[in-house]
């Protein structure tokens, strides 16, 4: 007798409306607050990142291993965020950096999962996709600043500045990117920065 894998419907109704929520105010909210504040952007952009990752936590709170998972890279995180804030140290922003890009990488597993294996398509579904789109713009636009940190100038118009002040460029250069807009007011200055910009593209247009 062999056993099947059987993938249930999440058990918040309407959760993913949450975490399209906390995404939507991430991108929107969080680069105005960093401009009129620019003194605490850092603590800001470090407060919401943390605040969408324990939304989504809350919000895909369906297997106990990957809630302890995600709630553990969120505490981890803002951890992380509050040494940094106070030692304000490259390494230790290298290391939250990487706790949200796996945080981001969990949550579009999770989504996906419930998506495409869970039975019928039901608008809580169709906002869930919509949350995977916003989710694999966010990962590309950390991958653009892990480039920035071990390259020098991956992109032309982005000035070699403090990461927490550049963030937003990144993350606008990186849907700029993946909807295929191409403004061109920031363009990839090395190979390797090229080659994540096409495939972020290619991606977009696949999904």
């Amino acid at each position: 007798m062999f056993n099947k894998t059987k993938f249930e419907e999440p058990k918040k109704q309407g959760n993913y409306i949450y975490m399209l929520a906390g995404l939507l105010g991430l991108i929107i909210i969080g680069p105005a607050l960093s401009q009129k504040f620019e003194s605490t952007a850092q603590i800001i952009n470090q407060f919401m990142f943390v605040s969408v990752m324990l939304i989504g936590v809350w919000s895909l709170n369906i297997e106990r291993i990957l809630f302890r998972i995600g709630f553990g890279l969120a505490i981890c995180a803002l951890i992380l965020s509050i040494v940094n804030y106070f030692a304000s140290s490259k390494i230790i922003f290298v290391i939250g950096l990487s706790v949200s890009l796996l945080f981001l990488l969990l949550s579009i597993y999770i989504a996906i999962k419930h998506i495409l294996f869970s039975g019928r398509i039901t608008p809580n579904k169709i906002i869930g996709s919509l949350c995977i789109y916003l989710l694999i713009g966010l990962i590309w636009g950390l991958i653009y600043i892990f480039l920035a940190i071990l390259f020098t100038e991956p992109f032309n118009s982005i000035a070699q500045a403090n990461e927490y002040e550049q963030i937003w460029e990144y993350i606008y250069y990186s849907f700029v990117t993946l909807t295929t807009l191409g403004y061109g007011d920031i363009s990839p200055a090395i190979p390797i920065a090229r080659s994540f910009a096409y495939l972020e593209a290619i991606c977009g247009q696949f999904y």
